[in-house]
């Protein structure tokens, strides 16, 4: 609008006029305003006379408002000068904003002086056609980038300036990737949150014109950033879209593409679902196959595809892989490296593993600077410090890793929602009962907000166990029926052979047993027993153990629930005493057995090897009903 300009009795019959002209559409009232600065209140309604004339000659089918709306637009484009109108139809391929750099790409070739690329951007925001936001980029509403757009299609290039848009957009993501494991972090976040949709239209541009190699290589850069925000769904759709161009790219390109494609697809659990367990063995023995077939794989990709080949049951040569990357020259890679191997040796119950690699990594990326690696590998080392009983220092860890998360944006959403959790059971192992709530109540929030439906079924499973020890026998009951309807009836069919199914019936047991129904919870053992096997996962089988042991001890059998007791402790790699559960069943069984009593049949679990472990813990052997 014209400074010192006001509606009164000598304009307002313009004014009236240029805004029922323009069906009082926002936009176009704010085209016309701009054009103030330039032309008299008279003369815009004059210009707006003219413009509706060469309507008669446009489409008749469109609705009136848009056709006045496409007029104005096309009457201010055409009142800018040669410069500006070239740059405004091509920073119209830029739907994440535009910079001066991206600007000055696309215009590259179109004979626009780069040296005049501000200026120019400073015009086109005084005459409205474009918006400059408080980070200092520059962004064109959507109805005016449809209009540029129509523009360089009608002049036959618009293939060419997404091209140059999709050049820009691939070396500046490629650039910035890196940075994403260093101290630098949190600057090369700005750049790639502030681009990614523009590099998204970079994909989207590769892989329409066939592009398969630029477009595969295009989604290996981002990688890391969608890993780092648990972004599994854009991941996965990319990946595939890339993919499945025909066309000559690296086989190596190939094959750690596909292998980030599975990670991501199971972790999605989009395509998963629609595939055979046998199916999904075979690819991924086909992948695995390939994988091996390179003797290095690089960098980051080299330890996401060990994952790979730990999924496909190939322990050996992923472990040889991993040896590889932690004594490799990349430092961060190594941390990288040492993080996978912990968590694959906590699924293995091998906490003495657990606890040097985790030393090892949180130094590693405390000396690369990077902020996501440290929130990640923290939680772990809070558990190895909940094992050995310092609850304090556990929490101050689980408190650490979400002020560092919360530095760079957030963790991974299921990853959030673990850390809520693990902080409402230490709230509760340390007898602070609404510190637990608050943080449950935080996970279920934040577990609302996923796209994975097993969530809340955890959730409301985890919940129940909280009831239970907090002597809420009822709610407990509510909810762990809410999650066995929503998985199918019992478990069968939904989640089956998943953590799911046996953290919930595992849960259900602790229920029945406290009811004092020893028939129910051997039912509900079993199906958890049977579901943890499927995940082979130590601490979840050990939590089915626990449940065995309080069925042995309700049944009167003291020494076999003592024995199962350091059974659960071999699974899990560790003795847990702050775990509600087992300090109830060791104070009770204790209580009968006498110290030593209970010492020696305790010490006789803990002594199993852990495939022994395993079968000592199936609950079938205790038979509380007989057959």
């Amino acid at each position: 609008m014209l400074p010192g300009f006001v509606v009164d009795a000598a304009t307002v019959e313009d004014v009236v006029q240029i805004v029922r002209r323009l069906d009082g559409l926002p936009l176009a009232l704010e085209l016309a305003a701009a054009r103030l600065r330039t032309l008299g209140l008279r003369e815009l309604a004059d210009g707006l006379d003219d413009r509706f004339r060469l309507l008669t000659t446009g489409s008749r089918t469109a609705l009136p408002r848009h056709r006045t709306l496409r007029a104005v637009i096309a009457w201010s484009w055409e009142l800018l000068a040669d410069d500006e109108r070239t740059l405004a139809e091509r920073v119209s391929v830029l739907p994440g904003g535009v910079t001066v750099g991206s600007a000055t790409a696309v215009c590259a070739e179109a004979g626009v002086p780069a040296a005049r690329i501000p200026d120019l951007l400073a015009s086109l925001v005084d005459k409205s056609l474009l918006q400059r936001a408080p980070d200092g980029r520059y962004r064109m509403l959507e109805t005016l980038r449809e209009y540029g757009i129509d523009r360089l299609a009608s002049l036959r290039i618009l293939v060419r300036v997404r091209g140059l848009a999709a050049g820009y957009l691939s070396a500046l993501v490629a650039e910035n990737d890196p940075r994403l494991r260093t101290a630098e972090q949190l600057d090369a976040l700005v750049v790639m949150r502030a681009e990614y949709d523009n590099a998204l239209a970079a994909l989207r541009h590769l892989c329409d014109e066939g592009d398969a190699d630029g477009a595969t290589r295009l989604a290996l850069s981002l990688v890391w950033y969608w890993q780092m925000f648990g972004r599994h769904v854009d991941a996965e759709f990319w990946l595939n879209e890339a993919l499945k161009l025909p066309g000559e790219r690296d086989p190596l390109v190939t094959d750690c593409a596909e292998a980030v494609l599975t990670l991501n697809r199971v972790s999605s659990e989009v395509v998963m679902v629609m595939e055979s367990a046998q199916q999904r063995q075979d690819r991924l023995r086909s992948l695995a196959d390939r994988l091996l077939a390179h003797p290095r794989l690089p960098g980051l990709v080299g330890a996401l595809s060990a994952v790979v080949l730990f999924m496909a049951q190939e322990t050996e040569a992923a472990q040889a892989r991993m040896t590889q990357l932690v004594g490799g020259d990349d430092p961060w890679v190594a941390a990288l490296a040492q993080l996978f191997r912990a968590q694959v040796a906590e699924n293995n119950g091998d906490v003495e593993q657990v606890r040097v690699d985790v030393r090892d990594a949180l130094a590693g990326f405390r000396a690369a600077g990077d902020r996501w690696g440290q929130a990640t590998v923290l939680p772990l080392r809070a558990l190895l410090r909940q094992y050995e009983g310092d609850l304090d220092g556990a929490l101050s860890d689980l408190t650490t890793a979400k002020r560092l998360a919360a530095e760079f944006g957030s963790l991974d959403l299921g990853d959030e929602v673990f850390i809520d959790l693990r902080r409402a059971d230490l709230h509760l192992r340390r007898g602070e009962p609404d510190e637990a709530m608050a943080a449950l109540a935080g996970a279920r929030e934040r577990a609302e907000r996923s796209t994975v439906p097993e969530m809340m079924l955890l959730i409301d499973g985890l919940e129940a166990g909280m009831m239970i020890s907090l002597g809420r026998l009822d709610r407990a009951e509510e909810l762990i029926a809410r999650a066995e309807r929503a998985m199918g009836g019992g478990g069968h069919d939904f989640m089956n052979g998943d953590h799911g199914t046996a953290i919930i019936e595992g849960v259900h047991a602790m229920l029945a047993l406290r009811r004092g129904d020893p028939v129910r919870a051997e039912r509900a053992l079993v199906r958890a027993y049977a579901a943890a096997q499927e995940t082979r996962d130590m601490p979840i089988l050990s939590l089915v153990a626990v449940g065995a042991a309080g069925l042995a001890e309700l049944t009167g059998r003291h020494r076999e629930a003592a024995q199962l007791l350091g059974a659960a402790a071999r699974l899990r790699g560790s003795h847990d005493p702050t775990d509600l559960q087992v300090a109830e069943l060791t104070r009770r069984n204790r209580a009968v057995l006498g110290e030593d009593g209970f010492a020696e049949a305790y010490a006789a679990g803990w002594s199993l090897d852990p495939n022994t472990a395993l079968a000592r813990a199936d609950p079938g052997q205790l038979r509380a009903i007989e057959s």
